[in-house]
């Protein structure tokens, strides 16, 4: 094709719009953090019951099984489970299918991040829990409600002092302050 010319060319490919960039509304997306988002590789569907079901890795079982189709158990289906995950080319992953107050709901992340497939499953159980309180909030009570103690890396304080403006000659009392100013929660 001749340079200057208006005619697109193939090799090109599709101009894509903003709108078909933004991945955030896609069902498919878990957005984990400002601006990192997990893609789950797996298509799930809403059936009638309101559960979720993958519409191409899951078994479909026949509710007339020809004589030589295995029996379908919940022994075959964690089997089988376990099989897709082990064939993930992923290094960490999950695959829950939970209950949270009579709904049923399921997910599946797969990653090489072991941080991003554990954020990844904590904002889903979170997000599960209660609509009228944020996933943030959900997380810290569960947390500090469990009997699990959890200790605090040095450097996820420091980014906590640094992120209420207050400096070295500040007193606890103040970062006290800042933190329920800032969080709108009273110690």
């Amino acid at each position: 094709m001749a340079s200057g010319s208006d005619e697109p060319n193939p090799e090109d490919g599709k101009i894509l719009s903003p709108e078909e960039l933004d991945i955030a509304d896609d069902e498919h997306v878990t957005e984990i953090d400002e601006g990192r988002y997990v893609v789950s590789s797996d298509v799930r569907t809403n059936d009638s019951y309101g559960n979720q079901a993958s519409s191409d890795s899951t078994p479909d079982p026949d509710p007339a099984p020809e004589p030589d189709a295995p029996e379908f158990t919940d022994a075959n289906v964690h089997e089988w489970l376990a099989e897709q995950m082990a064939k993930s080319n992923s290094r960490y992953g999950f695959d829950v299918t939970a209950k949270f107050d009579g709904n049923v709901d399921q997910q599946q992340v797969v990653s090489n991040d072991i941080i991003t497939a554990f954020e990844s499953f904590m904002l889903w159980y979170g997000r599960q829990m209660d609509g009228s309180t944020s996933v943030e909030n959900v997380l810290g009570i569960l947390l500090s409600e469990s009997n699990v103690p959890v200790k605090h890396p040095p450097e996820s304080f420091k980014r906590m002092v640094q992120s209420t403006g207050l400096s070295p000659d500040d007193s606890i009392a103040d970062l006290v302050e800042a933190i329920e100013a800032r969080d709108g929660a009273k110690f």
